[in-house]
C-alpha cells in the first residue's frame, strides 16, 4: 500500500487532487452505519469545525486540570490549586484565565490509552489516527497504515470550502511533528486529503504573518494573467476531448476551477492574513506561537475550514522529564492559558463556540511520582484533556483518577472514544466504512461510540 507523506508544500497545493484515485473508491456505496443503524448525515450535525491544540509530549495532569493538593509532596509537587467557577472543581494555579471560563468547556479527568511501550509514538498515533500501531514493530514513527483523522475528516465532508480554502490545516505545520509527521498522512485517501502548512507564526502581537505562497499569485503573474491561463487551459480541454490520456477528470477540473477562483479572489487570503486582525484581538491571544496559531485557527473555522491541527509544541516541548515545573511556569503554561482561554471567550462572542468543537490534548499523561531531575516520566494510564464547542455540554468534569493519579477512579475514557466524538459531531459516523488502501471495507473508528455524557 502507497504511504503518502502528511506535509503537502505550498507549491504542490494546485495539483494536490490529482492523487485522488483510490479516494473515489471510500464514495462508492459502502454501507453506512454499523449494525444496521443510518448513517449520521451532515445536515444533523451540531458541529462544523474542529481546532485540536495539540500539546505535543504530555502535559501534566497533576500541574493542570487535575491537582491532587492532598497528596504527599513528592506526589502533589510546588504547585497550589485554585478554585474555579464550578462548584469543588480545582485546576493548577498557572490556569488562572481558564479558571474563570470552567462554564464554557468540561474536562475528562479518566483518560487513558493502550500503549505498552509507553512512548510518543504510539500515543501519537493514537491520538492523530484513532488508531493503535505497536503491533507494526521497531520504528513505530515510520510506520502508518491508517490515515489521520483531518485527512478522514477533509475525504468524508470535502477537502475544499467553496472558496476553495483547504480543508485541513496544520498550525504551524505538519512537519513539525518530527518523524511522526507520517501520523498526519492522508494514507489511502490521496494527497487531496492531506494538511495544508500554515507556514510560521509570529510569536508577538505585532508581528507580521506571510500568507502562504499557495494562496497568492506571484507577483509576475496578474489577475488578468490568471484569467488568460485559466482560459488556455479550458480550450485545451476541449480541443483534446477524445483523449482520454490527456484529458482532465471532472475531480482534477473541479478542484482546479476552485484553485483559480482561490488565487483570483480575497477570501482565502483573507483568511490566512492574521495581519487584519486588530491589535487587541491579537494581544487578548498573546504575543507567542501559541496564541497567534490559535487566533489564525479561529480565522480559518469562521472562513469555513473545517478541521485545524494547532500544534502547541515544539521539539515535545511539553515532555518534561527535566525542571517540570519550572518549564510550565515560566514558557508552557501561560501562553496556553492565555491562548485557549481567548479561544473560547472569542469563539463564544461570536456566537461559534457552539459550531466550533475545541479538543485540547497531548498523546499522554505524566508520572504520579518525581524523578530526580525534578521532571515528571510518561504516564499513558491516566490523564487529562479539555474538550468545549461544536454542539457538546458545557461545564462538566467527567471522571476521576485515584488519590495519586496513577490509574481511572470512575468513568474511564479511551482515546478513541473522544475521537468517536468529534466524528459524531461532524455529522460522521465513526461506525461507517470506507475503503482501505486494498479497496477492502474498514470502520472509520472500530469499536469506539461517542462519549455520551458529552452529547447535548
Amino acid at each position: 500500500m502507497a504511504i503518502f507523506r502528511a506535509r503537502i508544500s505550498r507549491r504542490r497545493f494546485l495539483g494536490r487532487h490529482l492523487a485522488l484515485g483510490v479516494a473515489g473508491v471510500a464514495n462508492s456505496g459502502l454501507p453506512g452505519g454499523a449494525d444496521g443503524r443510518p448513517q449520521i448525515t451532515r445536515p444533523a450535525a451540531p458541529a462544523k469545525s474542529v481546532i485540536v491544540l495539540l500539546q505535543e509530549g504530555g502535559m501534566s495532569q497533576l500541574e493542570s486540570w487535575d491537582p491532587k493538593p492532598h497528596a504527599p509532596a513528592e506526589i502533589r509537587g510546588s504547585f497550589s490549586a485554585i478554585p474555579t467557577t464550578l462548584p469543588a472543581f480545582h485546576i493548577g494555579e498557572h490556569m488562572p484565565r481558564l479558571a474563570r471560563q470552567t462554564g464554557l468547556f468540561n474536562v475528562v479527568r479518566s483518560v487513558y490509552m493502550d500503549n505498552i511501550r509507553r512512548d510518543h509514538s504510539p500515543g501519537l498515533h493514537w491520538v492523530l489516527t484513532g488508531f493503535d500501531n505497536q503491533a507494526a514493530g521497531v520504528g513505530l514513527e515510520k510506520v502508518n497504515r491508517f490515515p489521520s483523522v483531518g485527512s478522514v475528516v477533509a475525504h468524508q465532508l470535502g477537502t475544499t470550502t467553496p472558496a476553495g480554502i483547504p480543508n485541513f490545516v496544520a498550525i504551524p505545520n505538519a512537519k513539525q511533528l518530527g518523524n511522526r509527521v507520517r501520523y498526519t498522512g492522508p494514507v489511502h485517501l490521496g494527497a487531496a486529503c492531506a494538511a495544508f502548512d500554515s507556514g510560521a507564526i509570529p510569536t508577538t502581537a505585532v508581528g507580521r504573518y506571510h500568507i502562504p505562497a499557495g494562496l497568492t499569485l506571484p507577483v509576475d503573474v496578474s489577475t488578468a494573467r490568471l484569467r488568460g491561463r485559466r482560459q488556455l487551459l479550458s480550450t485545451f480541454a476541449t480541443s483534446r476531448a477524445g483523449s482520454s490520456q490527456l484529458t482532465a477528470t471532472d475531480d482534477f477540473k473541479a478542484f482546479r476551477e476552485k484553485s483559480f477562483a482561490l488565487l483570483a479572489g480575497q477570501r482565502g487570503q483573507q483568511a490566512f492574513d492574521l495581519n487584519r486582525e486588530p491589535r487587541s484581538v491579537r494581544e487578548m491571544y498573546g504575543a507567542s506561537a501559541m496564541g497567534q496559531g490559535t487566533l489564525l485557527a479561529r480565522r480559518l473555522v469562521e472562513a469555513g475550514v473545517t478541521y485545524v491541527l494547532v500544534n502547541y509544541s515544539k521539539n515535545n516541548s511539553w515532555d518534561t522529564h527535566t525542571n517540570n515545573f519550572a518549564k510550565l511556569k515560566d514558557t508552557l503554561l501561560p501562553p496556553m492559558d492565555q491562548a485557549a482561554s481567548a479561544l473560547l471567550v472569542d469563539l463564544e462572542q461570536r456566537g461559534m463556540l457552539d459550531e466550533v468543537l475545541v479538543l485540547m490534548m497531548g498523546e499522554m499523561g505524566r508520572t504520579p511520582t518525581i524523578n530526580k531531575e525534578s521532571g515528571r516520566d510518561h504516564w499513558p494510564d491516566v490523564f487529562s484533556l479539555m474538550i468545549a464547542g461544536g454542539g457538546l455540554t458545557r461545564g462538566q468534569v467527567l471522571g476521576s483518577s485515584t488519590g495519586h493519579s496513577k490509574t481511572p477512579r470512575d468513568r474511564p475514557v479511551h482515546y478513541h472514544e473522544l475521537l468517536a466524538t468529534l466524528y459524531y459531531q461532524l455529522g460522521i459516523d465513526p461506525q461507517q466504512m470506507i475503503a482501505d488502501g486494498q479497496d477492502r471495507p474498514v470502520r472509520i473508528m472500530p469499536e469506539a461510540e461517542p462519549v455520551r455524557e458529552l452529547l447535548a
